[in-house]
């Protein structure tokens, strides 16, 4: 029996940390194929700290790190899985916000924090010997992008003079606002990757362990006066001011984001609540993520739950106090 135990705690060993070469090694050997899958990194390393415990966590990870550096040193691939490595302090940082019992709005920022700083200390190192920042390069090459699609419709489209004018604006455009909200852009994904990490690693805890660091993700809140951020923003993108406007557009996208969470929050809380099926379910969240108006809806949807209190949560705290 012993030896059947140990077997299966040998093969539980392998996969769990093949499962973390993988992730990081995946990205770089299928290209854009599977590049969404470096997101999961963190989520894995949270989950193996929480749910492992940090020693049996840090060693799952520790030896699925050196075997993918080790094949990516094979494969001459070092580079791409470097990248990867930068999502591995966000989830030791998030293990660690739990373990001091810090609050989930805490553990938010300094997860958020902790994943930019990854991804600009090693954008800093690959700079060296380049003639500009990656950051810089990004841009350029979107810009090349766009200069190189306009080309190629004017050869090779049947297109009419205006529609063609309207295009060439409309790129024109977005070569003068890209540069303006990329820092909002690259927040916002740092934003979507940690939040992912800390609502579905929640979720598979309280599912595998009975408990989970945090309530459900249906009674998630953010805090009342974050609002106020949001409407300050609003009126600096309002105001035909710069470089205010150009702030307040960066700050009301990254706002935006935050309440968008909320508003899936509450979208998930009523259909526990009324007991929606599977099925509909996933036909409302088709309906609501993949068109703009949907987004935007879940966002007012959260702004609204500041005032109105939708759920009823602050009610329930307050009975729960008396």
């Amino acid at each position: 029996m012993n030896q059947e135990e140990d077997k299966k705690g040998r093969i539980e060993f392998i996969q769990r940390i093949l499962l973390v070469s993988a992730v990081i090694l995946l990205p770089g050997l299928l290209g854009a194929l599977f590049g969404w899958v470096q997101g999961l990194l963190p989520l894995l390393v949270f989950y193996y700290l929480r749910r492992y415990g940090s020693n049996r966590g840090r060693k799952f990870i520790l030896v699925g790190c050196v075997l993918a550096c080790i094949t990516a040193l094979v494969l001459q691939m070092l580079e791409q899985v470097m990248f990867s490595l930068t999502l591995l302090p966000m989830g030791f940082i998030l293990a660690e916000s739990v373990k001091n019992n810090e609050s989930i709005s805490l553990a938010g920022i300094k997860s958020v924090l902790a994943l930019a700083g990854s991804w600009l200390l090693v954008t800093t190192v690959l700079s060296f010997g380049l003639d500009h920042h990656p950051y810089v390069l990004l841009l350029s090459s979107l810009n090349q992008g766009m200069t190189e699609a306009i080309a190629y419709y004017k050869v090779n489209s049947s297109m009419s003079a205006d529609t063609m004018y309207l295009l060439e604006q409309s790129f024109s455009q977005m070569k003068i606002w890209i540069p303006k909200v990329m820092p909002g852009i690259l927040t916002c994904i740092t934003v979507i990757i940690t939040w992912f990490t800390m609502a579905v690693g929640n979720r598979m805890l309280h599912k595998n362990t009975g408990s989970g660091p945090w309530p459900e993700y249906k009674l998630w809140t953010l805090p009342e006066k974050l609002v106020w951020i949001l409407i300050f923003s609003t009126i600096f993108v309002i105001l035909p001011l710069e470089p205010g406007r150009t702030i307040g557009i960066n700050v009301l996208m990254v706002s935006g984001l935050l309440y968008c969470f909320q508003g899936i929050a509450i979208m998930l809380f009523y259909f526990s609540k009324w007991n929606v099926p599977i099925f509909l379910r996933t036909l409302i969240y088709v309906l609501l993520f993949f068109q703009t108006f949907g987004v935007i809806l879940l966002g007012v949807l959260g702004v609204i739950d500041v005032w109105t209190d939708t759920r009823r949560l602050r009610k329930t705290e307050q009975n729960t106090d008396t």
